[in-house]
């Protein structure tokens, strides 16, 4: 009875059956899981392949034993005539069905096992286009049942990033970028196409009380496959252990050489309460709404109390105290005091710190000390090859030095490491601008606007290009949307009170004024509306008293030169002297060696009073300088348009008159529509020449026309109040 039922099966070519269902299973589940992640799909979309094949296979040894294939189509066995039956000759089809399918099925296997390194499917990482390993960091998925503790799983992935970020050959996506695919299903291979990586790494965090449980994937975009991946079970206070050991698993799946100390430096015990706070204070920065650097602040400052010697709360504690003065509710006198210490503790705490030292280069960029300020930044860079916020502060020392190719090279390397930073793509637009190397910038503004409207950052950087070029509606628009966006902060509307002024629209400046003032009583966007609400009223006495009330309260680079040219245009040629004097003693001017912190605003108005008291060796000491700047500018095809004037006033000042004609008429046929700057002692040399006072003609006609679009434009009006 068991032969004669084992000679059917064969007969019936159940077992050949059998066969090509399981080998074509095989298959089908090595395609699931190549185009699984690549479709990016739920994770269980394999396992409900597998649960289906499994299921099918019954049916298919049922359908092999109840029917057969005969010339007529299939029968049911029973009725088919033996001496009819073709099971012989199906019984040959399938073989050679079998034969193909395991020629399939062997070369998938030979060909993956050729480029594995291990049981994992490892793929030769796809480099960066300069040569390095590159990837992003995705935000963790948040799997606690509080799903207000998302700043929990951010943090952690943010802390992975940071880790990373100090690999040298490792480009990692900065955090804006790669936290812009928060919460959206995207296509893995989508999103390092638009990262430009070849990497990602994703994951998913469930805290429950003091353990946390992470799990992590890291993914070759190339071809959707997991290099690695794996799942910790952690108490909390062993969470800093636990990001290293992700961090170099990553590496060491990237087959990357590096330095110990590069990955795993010396950790100190941080109490998991006062690292819940840092997260949170963290969060709260990166959310860059109304309130959230005061929040930040005060989350951090209690992570301190909590844990007195935590280097990096302190470290990110100082720099929030440095924003609150650009967008926050401190002075810049405040906010200097407030975060030098912070920032010198967080460095003696721990030297290799470069998020201390990226706060340090802040903090003396603000203070003008611009070559002291690029040594503390190359060195965080130093640390952290890929840390945004060093990268990006060095931009400015570029440009502060002179060094404007080097400025476009690193202003090109924030934009590639942070694509979805609007803040970096306006600026890579613009600089491109400067250079004359980018004729549809505007184009691309307009572009990036659809897509950034409603992140103040863009706005930023929109309305200081158009602010450069004379495109005051244009900017002013830029400024009443970021005022919409960032209400809490006195940017837009001292901005808009100046413009407006220059325009002389004074009561209109006035009203946006009031607003700044609303905001924020003490930010220095308030000094320089005001500054400007004098000058276009030309009361000079009252601009010289407010400017040396402002430098009595915080002598820097900015107010020295403020009350220096005030004194000069309120007939005190001998005290601006001692002023900017004073100033250049203290601030390095040396275009030569690019040490420069004294501005070349400063060295012209210097210039004046140097003449106008007989000081006629520092006044040429100091024009050389100014020609070297303006050379150096030239050679290197910097033609940034709101330094047409300035340049005009240099060859004023050296007596090319005819040079100084032609770029005040660059300048006016470009927009420029402040006359009052022309009114100046710089042109009093031209005052009488008839082509000057044509194109004195022509800025003022500007200023009437920009002038009555400015003022026509929606929502410039002000509402009692809007703060």
């Amino acid at each position: 009875m068991g032969d004669n039922f084992f000679t059917e099966l064969k007969r019936r070519n159940v077992f050949r059956v059998a066969l090509v269902y399981l080998v074509a299973s095989w298959l089908i589940l090595q395609v699931a899981d190549l185009v699984v992640p690549i479709l990016d799909l739920p994770e269980w979309s394999s396992k409900l392949v597998f649960l289906l094949l499994a299921l099918g296979l019954p049916i298919a040894l049922i359908l092999a034993w109840a029917f057969e294939m005969t010339p007529e189509g299939l029968k049911k066995e029973k009725d088919v005539d033996r001496s009819q039956s073709i099971t012989q000759e199906t019984g040959r089809k399938i073989d050679y069905t079998i034969i193909a399918v395991l020629v399939l099925a062997l070369s998938y296997a030979l060909y993956f096992n050729n480029s594995d390194s291990d049981s994992n499917r490892q793929t030769v990482p796809v480099p960066a286009a300069d040569g390095t390993h590159s990837i992003a960091v995705l935000p963790l998925v948040n799997m606690s049942s509080d799903k207000e503790t998302d700043y929990f799983s951010d943090g952690l992935a943010e802390e992975l990033l940071n880790l990373l970020s100090k690999v040298d050959s490792l480009r990692v996506a900065a955090r804006t970028s790669s936290f812009a695919y928060k919460g959206e299903d995207q296509n893995i291979r989508k999103i390092g196409r638009e990262l430009g990586v070849g990497h990602i790494l994703e994951g998913s965090v469930r805290r429950s009380g003091d353990r946390v449980r992470i799990t992590s994937q890291l993914i070759n975009v190339a071809d959707g496959f997991h290099l690695w991946s794996e799942t910790y079970d952690r108490e909390l206070t062993d969470i800093f252990a636990l990001q290293d050991e992700i961090a170099a698993a990553v590496v060491r799946a990237l087959r990357i050489e590096l330095l110990d100390e590069e990955i795993a430096p010396e950790r100190v015990a941080i109490n998991p309460a006062a690292y819940d706070l840092f997260l949170r204070g963290r969060a709260e920065l990166n959310e860059n709404i109304a309130g959230s650097l005061e929040r930040a602040a005060d989350y951090l400052k209690r992570a301190i109390e909590l844990e007195p010697d935590y280097a990096a709360a302190m470290a990110l504690l100082g720099s929030t105290y440095l924003d609150m003065d650009e967008f926050g509710s401190l002075s810049i006198t405040e906010s200097l005091r407030l975060s030098g210490p912070l920032i010198e503790k967080a460095l003696q705490l721990d030297p290799d710190q470069p998020d201390a030292w990226a706060a340090q280069g802040y903090r003396q960029l603000r203070q003008d000390q611009t070559r002291a300020a690029g040594e503390s930044l190359e060195r965080a860079i130093t640390l952290a090859p890929n840390h945004i916020r060093a990268l990006g502060n060095y931009t400015t020392v570029l440009l502060s030095q002179g060094r404007f190719r080097e400025n476009l090279e690193s202003v090109r390397k924030l934009s590639a490491l942070d694509p979805q930073n609007p803040n970096h793509i306006g600026t890579i637009e613009t600089t491109l601008a400067n250079f004359g190397e980018n004729d549809n910038v505007e184009e691309n503004l307009d572009r990036l606007r659809e897509r950034y409207d409603d992140d103040p950052r863009f706005h930023d950087i929109s309305a200081s290009y158009y602010r450069r070029s004379h495109q005051y509606d244009r900017m002013i628009k830029d400024m009443l949307r970021t005022r919409v966006l960032r209400p809490s902060d006195a940017w837009a509307p001292g901005w808009i009170s100046t413009i407006l002024f220059s325009l002389g629209a004074v009561a209109e400046g006035e009203q946006w004024l009031d607003q700044a003032r609303q905001v924020n009583p003490d930010s220095r966007y308030l000094l320089s509306a005001a500054y400007q609400q004098f000058l276009a009223q030309r009361q000079f006495g009252a601009l010289t008293e407010l400017m040396r009330d402002a430098w009595m309260r915080e002598a820097t680079e900015g107010t020295y030169l403020s009350l220096g040219s005030a004194l000069m245009l309120d007939g005190k040629p001998a005290e601006s002297y001692d002023v900017l004097k004073e100033s250049l003693a203290k601030y390095p001017f040396d275009p030569e060696t690019g040490d420069v912190s004294f501005s070349t605003a400063s060295a012209l108005w210097l210039i004046l009073a140097a003449r106008a008291v007989g000081d006629d060796a520092l006044a040429g000491d100091v024009l050389s300088k100014v020609r070297v700047q303006i050379s150096n500018a030239i050679e290197q095809r910097y033609y940034l348009l709101d330094s047409q004037q300035s340049r005009a006033a240099y060859y004023a000042l050296a007596g090319e008159r005819i040079r100084a004609l032609y770029t005040l008429q660059q300048a006016a046929d470009n927009g420029f529509a402040v006359p009052h700057d022309l009114e100046t002692p710089f042109f009093d040399a031209l005052k009488d020449n008839p082509d000057f006072q044509a194109i004195l003609g022509q800025v003022r006609a500007n200023q009437a026309a920009m002038r009555e679009k400015v003022l026509a434009l929606d929502g410039l009006i002000p509402e009692a109040d809007t703060a």
